[in-house]
């Protein structure tokens, strides 16, 4: 992966918008911020797929009840109290 600076980045987008599409994934950074990633559409859409989002996971995960920490019961509205 190539690291460009922004200043080379905004002279040349057309060269990063290439090398994003036939080498993979360029990293632009600037010096008072984290650095980001150009990606081409098609590695978007395959990482996307490939990997579930949090909450198909948390619904997904391996967990059994005996692993969950023990709960109150919840607490009951008499209904004749309104």
């Amino acid at each position: 992966m190539k690291t460009w600076t922004i200043s080379q980045a905004r002279a040349s987008m057309a060269d990063v918008f290439d090398a994003a599409l036939q080498q993979g994934p360029q990293r632009i950074e600037r010096s008072d911020t984290e650095a980001v990633l150009i990606i081409s559409e098609s590695d978007w859409n395959r990482l996307a797929t490939e990997y579930a989002d949090f909450g198909d996971f948390l619904l997904n995960a391996p967990i059994s009840p005996e692993y969950l920490p023990a709960r109150k019961p919840a607490r009951v509205i008499d209904p004749d109290f309104a």
